[in-house]
């Protein structure tokens, strides 16, 4: 098979031609196209001749063949007709990199990680990421995995191609996808020299050395694990991150190595000015004004800077029967209402809200005895006296 071998442009007899809706479906002898699997996705280019030209948009295995969408530019073709197979190559080398590079840094984050499963492999041109398993993974490990890999590939390692048996395979003890999950007899095992041994169908560099580096973007959990996402070949980013550092240092008036202590605290600090603006919230709305307006109790207060949350938990604590209250809350130009109505009065609280705030342009919105709106700040005192008025008709 061509494709596994760094052949970008061969010439090659059509055996096969369909055509349906806006694209010919064509199989030749033997192709240097990708036809995807494993993570990788299919190569794309062009085939040609002195009579027609087309982009190959998609390649895929059906049963033992490998087909070529293709969009045709100009010109026709026939089966027996001698044709240029034109990989984009730019693609595929970023492609190779991002696969072997995949395998390697796996296999480092596999060595700090024990139990390590991997789920999904997602590989791209420009960013690449797969999917683990694990009881736990944390940044430490991936920054351990990630300087490792890079270690071995600037030792340029040799990249080897072995084809086993399923029995020989089985007996080397150290493949890293299990024979029996592979259904042919024929298995294709890829070695980084003395150090991973991967049962794979994909397309790989000659040394580790090609990849050039690789570095981790993105980290985080996902759906029954955890998602890694990387980069590999890149210096511009390595650049970036390193100018973006020194400019947070410099802001922050610390060294690059005690920026993480520096943020850290800083959250610290900010959680810590956040519970005690709570503190001072809950005060400021125990402070509240009551009255009965035709056998209703209506129970209303004006703050400054009240969280919403803070405001429904207040809300929900004063309410009793027969009982609405009304509680705002002034931020700089806007100040939000919020209006809560025991469930005896049946009350259809975002009608009346909006009816009261309708009257300064207003809105709200909500659901039965509970509703929600802002409006212009200064008319925060005439919402209350318009809420009095509607509880008196």
């Amino acid at each position: 098979m061509k494709y596994h071998k760094q052949i970008y442009e061969d010439k090659q007899r059509i055996t096969s031609l369909e055509k349906k809706d806006s694209f010919l479906f064509i199989e030749v002898e033997d192709t240097i196209f990708y036809p995807g699997g494993g993570g990788q996705p299919h190569d794309t280019g062009v085939i040609e001749n002195n009579n027609f030209q087309g982009k190959v948009v998609e390649v895929f295995k059906k049963e033992d063949k490998i087909i070529h969408k293709v969009k045709s530019v100009k010109g026709s073709l026939k089966v027996g007709d001698s044709v240029i197979l034109k990989i984009d190559k730019e693609k595929r080398e970023k492609i190779v990199r991002m696969h072997t590079g995949e395998h390697i840094f796996y296999k480092c984050l596999e060595k700090e990680i024990k139990g390590l499963k991997l789920k999904k492999i997602d590989l791209d041109s420009s960013e690449s990421s797969f999917f683990v398993e694990a009881l736990n993974l944390t940044w430490e490990d991936v920054f351990k995995a990630e300087k490792l890999a890079n270690e071995l590939i600037e030792k340029d390692l040799p990249i080897i191609k072995h084809h086993y048996t399923k029995e020989e395979a089985i007996k080397l003890g150290k493949l890293r996808i299990k024979p029996e999950r592979i259904k042919s007899n024929n298995i294709r095992v890829i070695e980084v020299k003395d150090f991973d041994w991967s049962a794979c169908a994909g397309c790989h560099s000659k040394s580790t050395g090609f990849i050039g580096n690789i570095l981790i973007t993105k980290f985080g959990k996902a759906k029954g694990g955890y998602e890694i996402r990387f980069k590999v070949n890149v210096k511009s980013e390595l650049y970036d991150l390193a100018k973006t550092s020194r400019i947070v240092a410099s802001f922050l008036e610390t060294d690059h190595n005690n920026i993480l202590d520096k943020i850290k605290k800083i959250i610290d600090d900010s959680e810590n000015y956040k519970n005690k603006f709570r503190e001072l919230s809950a005060k400021l709305l125990s402070n509240f004004s009551e009255e009965i307006i035709k056998d209703i109790n209506f129970i209303y207060a004006l703050v400054e800077e009240v969280e919403k949350k803070q405001l429904t938990d207040k809300s929900n604590e004063l309410l009793k029967e027969k009982t609405i209250v009304c509680l705002i809350s002034t931020n700089n130009d806007r100040s939000t209402v919020l209006l809560n109505s025991s469930k005896d009065l049946k009350l259809d609280a975002p009608t009346l809200l909006n009816t009261i705030l309708s009257n300064f342009d207003g809105r709200g919105g909500g659901r039965d005895n509970f509703a929600m709106g802002s409006v212009e700040s200064k008319f925060k005192d005439n919402v209350i006296v318009e809420f009095k008025k509607e509880l008196s008709k």
